[in-house]
């Protein structure tokens, strides 16, 4: 881009000499341009650098600039303009898209679990209202007594365990007791 940039510049700074090309004779034929013998010679158009509008440090700068598009063979670039006004929503939709239903989208999770799962399992199906809510209370009740149960078990063989390890020293004690009696040793 910065070389087509640098390219357009200098052929603008150098002048491009123009050339008449044919043109429509009023008799409907055509006309040729005279020839370069006869045309008078024109003299060589000279510009000066400083008068254009353009800074030869700032393109130069511009093309010492790493390139910001990396074009690569791997992939291909391709780059649209579109010219053209942003249509409105009005247009898009029509002028009474503010008035009517919206329209319904695509099912819920729940619709499709409604769907596919049989009403005879489908939650407390079984049961009215009345039933499912006392068949729910049953349930809980029997769930907290169970774990209750279950907490007086491990603490009973958790006290069972603690007193046949305490039978278990007081034997051993007594033990000791009676073998330094035997040995005529008095008790401590």
């Amino acid at each position: 881009m910065t070389f087509s940039l640098l390219a357009a510049v200098v052929a603008l700074s150098m002048g491009v000499a123009q050339t008449p090309g044919v043109t429509p004779a009023p008799n409907g034929g055509v006309t040729t341009p005279p020839s370069a013998a006869t045309a008078p010679a024109e003299a060589p158009v000279t510009v000066d650098p400083d008068a254009l509008p353009t800074s030869l440090a700032r393109i130069q700068k511009a093309v010492t600039k790493p390139q910001a598009i990396k074009l690569t063979e791997n992939r291909s670039v391709y780059r649209v303009e579109v010219f053209g006004n942003n249509p409105t929503i009005a247009e898009i939709l029509g002028p009474d898209f503010l008035r009517g239903p919206v329209p319904y989208g695509g099912m819920t999770h729940q619709e499709f679990l409604n769907m596919v799962t049989p009403k005879d399992v489908q939650g407390y199906a079984a049961f009215s209202n009345s039933q499912g809510m006392v068949v729910a209370a049953t349930s809980i009740a029997l769930q907290w007594a169970v774990q209750k149960a279950l907490d007086k078990y491990k603490d009973a063989r958790n006290d069972r365990a603690k007193a046949a390890a305490t039978r278990e020293v007081q034997e051993a004690l007594d033990a000791l007791r009676r073998a330094r009696r035997d040995a005529g040793l008095p008790d401590k």
